[in-house]
């Protein structure tokens, strides 16, 4: 796929993520990951988007990273928390 073809794809769905962006930030600052109609943790859980790139031999460093950040909180206990909570692991790293 050419870069060209790659823009097009992504401008749409990258336009719907920023619309997001307020919504994220508000769950955020009210530290209440448990609010509706957020998608938890364990279902944004990237193994299987990892192991398709590793077997198409495309690199998987952003999407481990997120993974991480993700693991962290499930391993926390925070499965079922939205995805925002992931800020968490940010925020207090190790």
């Amino acid at each position: 796929m050419s870069a060209g073809e790659f823009a097009a794809r992504a401008a749409p769905w990258l336009t719907a993520m920023t619309g997001a962006f307020e919504e994220f930030a508000a769950v955020i600052d009210g530290g209440d990951y448990t609010v509706e109609g957020q998608q938890s943790l364990e279902f944004s859980n990237l193994g299987a988007l990892l192991a398709a790139s590793s077997d198409q031999g495309v690199s998987t460093e952003v999407v481990a990273m997120v993974q991480r950040l993700v693991q962290r909180q499930i391993d926390a206990g925070h499965g079922n928390e939205g995805f925002a909570r992931i800020i968490e692991s940010i925020r207090h790293p190790g």
